[in-house]
């Protein structure tokens, strides 16, 4: 019995090791790994790709916090909706009526949400030369699904 546990103890042990490197592998892919671009770690993969002068970078940086201010409300109204959706939908006899109602408040929700984003990003360009301009809407595009395909949003190295 001894022996069972410390076997099991050891595969435990190999498995978060495993999954820990696996977490910083990815991340350090990612960009996250570089703090060279004022401490944004979600955007520092774009940081590094664009090249952002100093000036830029802080400029990105102030931009990113007004946009999650004005938008985290609207992200969590979202999330909101969407766990009352998944509620409605585990209900026994689901409410049809409720369900639409509560779909089409996701759309206009969601219509939000875009709109903010795509604020975000003519702000951003407004400070990026026409070669980074073009670098920046082509990351943006590369993260979009395809084809009407849905898909994880994957480092550009990741993607297939």
């Amino acid at each position: 019995m001894k022996r069972k546990l410390i076997i099991l103890g050891i595969i435990l042990l190999i498995a978060i090791n495993v999954s820990v490197l696996a977490t910083v592998g990815y991340r350090w892919q990612c960009g996250g790994g570089n703090k060279s671009c004022g401490g944004c770690a979600p955007g520092e993969y774009v940081c590094m790709q664009l090249s952002l002068s100093e000036t830029q970078r802080q400029k990105m940086d102030t931009y990113k916090k007004v946009f999650d201010e004005r938008t985290v409300t609207i992200r969590e109204s979202l999330s909101h909706k969407r766990n009352e959706l998944v509620q409605l939908l585990n209900a026994p006899l689901p409410d049809q009526e409720k369900i639409d109602s509560l779909i089409k408040e996701i759309g206009i929700t969601q219509t939000e949400l875009e709109k903010e984003v795509v604020n975000h990003i003519l702000q951003a360009k407004e400070i990026l030369t026409p070669e980074q301009q073009e670098k920046f809407l082509n990351l943006i595009e590369v993260r979009l699904p395809h084809e009407g395909k849905c898909e994880k949003v994957f480092c550009p190295s990741e993607r297939r």
